[in-house]
């Protein structure tokens, strides 16, 4: 009962909004000091780095620590998704394959008169479970399984209203079976959104400046936002002269952008992507295009939750001054800002979320500036 009371506490710290958001808002605007940022540190670099094994196709890691210090690693070692494969390659000749890795393989034909549709296609369907965050996506299965300690948790696309499973181990057969894990003994249903309700996906939020504003990507004015759950962004079809973006073998080109704010039950982030698409003959949106020069800024404020500790502010930002910001002929340009894990749940609660991009598509020149 005094857990469920803790638990219950920081929830309604995490989501409280309007007026009562703003009040129980500290000075968010300042950045953390050294001293507070070595305190919220995730306290892994002690612990030896277990890494996961491989069992029924899913990744196995035996602690929730060992999660969190496999993700710190993704995260500060492989900050190019492109790059995550080679970390993964070690668990693919044991039978893995992860779901960022299947959405790869969806869209490896790139010939034109392919019929089978694309990972975007599969996903606007509710086929295929749609996954902003790369690193996440590298260690969960591509039919949506992770196992930690004694649970296997199971995200599967379709579910309205972002049910999760969290399934006990000892019925692995089941699962394997293929029996539905709300119908499986001792399986506890979750919602990946405190408000239950289905996720975004594009749709502009904040507000949107065409070009640069040339105000610091962390300067914030007003009351703290409301958190959305899912993707929030648009679809480019255009330079902003109005010049359409030239097509890739005869295809319709875009580029979309967005900002993301998911969770899956023992881990949430937030973050932000560019990604060029070409349109296929039969099959749907497919990654296969290529940008000149891509380059992005942002800050996102907000407070973190985990469970046994008390909601934290936090501000984490980019700059395209740093390393690797300003990237050349890409197709997928994304930066998870801020992410957190703990068995029981994790939650990022929203405060301000700013994003400054510019693209060069053969020539044509799209810019745009968010604040929210």
């Amino acid at each position: 009962m005094i857990m469920k009371t803790k638990i219950y506490a920081m929830l309604a710290l995490a989501i409280c909004g309007g007026s009562v958001m703003y009040a129980c808002k500290q000075s968010v605007d300042m950045m953390p000091t050294e001293l507070e940022n070595e305190k919220l540190k995730i306290p892994v670099d002690a612990i030896a780095v277990k890494e996961p094994a491989v069992a029924n196709g899913w990744l196995n890691f035996p602690s929730m620590e060992s999660f969190n210090s496999t993700m710190k690693v993704l995260h500060e070692k492989f900050e190019d998704p492109d790059k995550l494969k080679g970390w993964e390659s070690n668990f693919n000749k044991k039978g893995y394959t992860s779901l960022r890795t299947f959405y790869q393989q969806l869209d490896a034909d790139t010939s034109e008169d392919r019929r089978e549709p694309t990972a975007d296609s599969l996903i606007q369907s509710n086929k295929l479970l749609d996954c902003p965050d790369s690193w996440f996506a590298t260690v969960l299965s591509k039919d949506g399984y992770i196992q930690i300690a004694d649970t296997v948790y199971s995200f599967k696309p379709g579910n309205e209203k972002g049910e999760a499973f969290a399934i006990p181990a000892r019925s692995t057969k089941e699962i394997i079976a293929g029996i539905a894990p709300a119908a499986i003994r001792g399986t506890k249903i979750h919602y990946t959104s405190f408000r239950r309700i289905p996720t975004l996906r594009w749709g502009e939020v904040g507000d949107k400046t065409i070009g640069e504003d040339k105000l610091p990507i962390c300067f914030t004015t007003g009351g703290a936002m409301g958190s959305f759950w899912g993707q929030v962004g648009e679809d480019i079809y255009a330079g902003d002269n109005g010049d359409t973006f030239p097509e890739h073998n005869g295809r319709t080109v875009k580029m979309n952008y967005h900002r993301w704010r998911v969770g899956y039950v023992f881990y949430a982030s937030a973050g932000v992507r560019m990604k060029m698409w070409k349109h296929t003959r039969f099959a749907g949106w497919q990654s296969v295009t290529y940008a000149d020069q891509m380059t992005m800024e942002a800050c996102l404020k907000g407070r973190a939750v985990t469970a046994g500790s008390m909601p934290y502010p936090f501000t984490s930002y980019t700059s395209p001054s740093w390393p690797g910001f300003t990237k050349y002929a890409e197709n997928n340009f994304e930066k998870t800002l801020k992410w957190v894990g703990s068995l029981i749940f994790s939650e990022i609660a929203l405060e301000h979320f700013n994003f400054h991009w510019k693209l060069n598509y053969r020539g044509r020149i799209a810019e745009r500036t968010i604040r929210q």
